[in-house]
């Protein structure tokens, strides 16, 4: 899926969390949103789901406007996966019911026939059979959520994302309390799908896994190409911290 965004502003009260922000993603490509805390990062993750307004600007989705007709709107969330740095998941439930769940509003009217008969619909078990071997939570799957720890919950988290093969994959802060080995088989299973994929991160090692970096600062695009370098660093953190880090 193709992202587009132009001249776009978001204000929360008094306060500019985004500002002109002008971004293009192509379909397939892979970007990090990279930048300290409060810098807009997850704002704009949330712009692009249509999930926050902005105040001034466009946004187009695949073409379309994820703040414009219903159909527009239901035809969008159908093709975007999330991965929160809160998981979401909902306790009580088993991890496989999580999974499962994330599915629901695709069910056509064969599939809930299915599921008030007590099954499930094939091929998401086929689905989730694949998922779950490839991230390595099979054992995983009958355990009620709240008995597992912060990284296999985002495991979790990332095969529900995934379960119905979206066009495009926001990820904020998908390795967030994983430590660096898992975090980069995360990453590692991020980028393998085909699908478009925007993450957030403050994480420069995490951010230099993808083949293209943009970099915010107080709401605004300060960086965007490869991997950055020390000047970038310093537009992007600010030269105070950029020194404390070396030192």
């Amino acid at each position: 899926m193709r992202i587009e965004l132009a001249d776009v502003t978001v204000r929360f009260g008094d306060q500019t969390v985004l500002e002109d922000i002008h971004l293009t993603v192509a379909a397939g490509e892979r970007v990090a949103l990279l930048g300290p805390s409060g810098a807009g990062k997850t704002t704009l993750l949330r712009v692009i789901v249509g999930a926050v307004p902005p105040v001034t600007g466009w946004i187009r989705v695949d073409g379309l406007d994820p703040f414009g007709s219903r159909s527009e709107v239901t035809a969008l969330r159908r093709s975007i996966g999330c991965v929160r740095q809160r998981d979401d998941l909902v306790p009580g439930m088993t991890a496989r019911t999580n999974i499962l769940a994330a599915a629901a509003y695709q069910w056509r009217l064969i599939d809930w026939l299915t599921v008030l008969r007590g099954a499930v619909p094939r091929r998401y078990v086929r689905r989730l059979t694949e998922l779950a071997r490839r991230h390595e939570i099979e054992q995983l799957l009958p355990a009620s959520v709240e008995r597992l720890s912060g990284g296999q919950r985002q495991r979790v988290a990332l095969v529900r994302a995934l379960l119905t093969e979206p066009l495009l994959l926001l990820a904020d802060e998908a390795t967030s309390g994983l430590d660096p080995v898992r975090a980069a088989e995360v990453i590692e299973h991020l980028l393998q799908t085909e699908a478009t994929v925007v993450a957030t991160t403050h994480d420069l090692a995490v951010a230099s896994c993808f083949e293209r970096v943009v970099a915010l600062r107080h709401g605004r695009v300060v960086f965007d190409g490869a991997v950055p370098e020390a000047d970038d660093l310093s537009r992007i953190y600010g030269r105070a911290l950029v020194a404390e880090r070396v030192t």
